[in-house]
């Protein structure tokens, strides 16, 4: 295979890539780079939410990513997720609802590096093979003594070493900074359904472009090389496990290209007028994000059903004074003082429950990049 240099170049602002009708764009806000369908009229940054994108040039490779794993999710089935997803959120905002999160989604692909490179060098490790012991278990019931077969599982460790020369493929390596808080977020996905790319697939998908250059993520890259070195040394002994790997190695003939994630983001406004991001694993279905209640919301019923109770209240003192002359007004004062002390300690609930919720949304979320200085 012929080796491919990782060199990055300026694609202007009014350059198209791949056949697929994008186009770069910044978000000021968060600083983080697209690429847009010319035709999009959704200019909102779909990540930090606060920034509208604007056309910029940005440096790049602009070769055709390799894989893409498209969407299993289609937005038809996004309403029960979001439904769910809402369920169990009392006192919520009034822009945290069903109709305004499908008509703020939009779908994404985020960038990982696939890398090829050979490798050649000498190896070694503490290599570990199963075998089975068999034992006797003796017990005693019934007056009498009982012997019974077991079979335990057991592994051998050894020392093995060797020399190692072939060409590892499609090795998974971060092309964000964000990398690891993204994938908290989206969870795991499957890989299942990955195919060759197509700007096809893309529909009307944003890009996310790559923040971190091959230059940089070579030593993630390496990790992985070494995790992946490690299991064909490991099978290449015969060996079922292996520990303490070693390896002395050189690098040739790099390959990076890119591999194209589906994801879907949304979002809200709470109290305060913050954008609260929602992420959708694009093949998975998982649900990410922040469900914050309307504190509020809790107080303004707080105050209302405090001010119901003080006017139960007010009415039961006044059943009280004229039970003089009235005995069954004493009966009628009696309910309303126990009914106002009800919908007084009612009144604690909505004023409460909001605040213990939100402390409890302590899950991943989209970090807000600050403004550089």
């Amino acid at each position: 295979m012929k080796p491919i240099t990782p060199q990055a170049e300026i694609i202007e602002e009014t350059q198209t890539l791949w056949a697929s009708g994008r186009q770069p764009m910044g978000c000021p806000n968060c600083q983080r780079v697209f690429l847009v369908p010319t035709v999009s009229v959704h200019k909102l940054c779909p990540i930090c939410r606060q920034g509208t994108l604007q056309s910029q040039p940005v440096r790049m490779r602009a070769a055709e990513p390799e894989k893409i794993l498209p969407f299993q999710v289609r937005k038809s089935h996004l309403e029960s997720i979001y439904d769910d997803f809402l369920d169990d959120v009392w006192f919520k905002p009034d822009d945290f609802n069903l109709q305004y999160l499908i008509q703020r989604t939009q779908p994404i692909f985020w960038p990982q590096w696939l890398v090829d490179t050979n490798i050649s060098g000498n190896w070694q490790m503490e290599a570990g093979f199963d075998y089975q012991v068999e034992s006797t278990k003796e017990s005693y019931a019934n007056g009498q003594w009982f012997s019974r077969k077991q079979i335990e599982d057991r592994v051998r460790w050894e020392p093995r070493l060797g020399e190692i020369d072939t060409r590892l493929e499609n090795i998974h390596v971060p092309a964000l900074e964000e990398h690891e808080n993204r994938s908290l977020l989206t969870g795991t996905y499957r890989h299942q359904k990955t195919q060759n790319f197509d700007p096809q697939m893309l529909e009307n998908a944003f890009l996310e472009v790559p923040d971190r250059p091959p230059s940089e993520a070579w030593q993630a890259a390496l990790t992985q090389v070494k995790k992946e070195a490690a299991k064909s040394c490991a099978q290449a002994a015969g060996a079922g496990h292996q520990q303490n790997f070693a390896l002395r190695a050189n690098y040739q003939n790099q390959h990076w290209t890119q591999y194209l994630l589906p994801m879907y983001t949304t979002y809200y406004l709470d109290d305060e007028g913050h954008p609260q991001i929602i992420v959708v694993n694009g093949e998975t279905g998982t649900i990410q994000g922040p469900r914050l209640a309307s504190q509020k919301k809790g107080a303004q019923i707080a105050l209302i059903l405090g001010a119901v109770a003080v006017g139960l209240f007010i009415l039961a003192v006044i059943g009280f004074v004229f039970m003089a002359i009235f005995p069954p007004a004493g009966l009628v004062a009696a309910f309303l003082s126990l009914l106002g002390f009800g919908v007084g300690c009612g009144a604690l609930f909505p004023a409460i429950w909001p605040v213990q919720w939100n402390r409890k949304q302590t899950g991943p979320r989209i970090r807000m990049r600050k403004q550089p200085s």
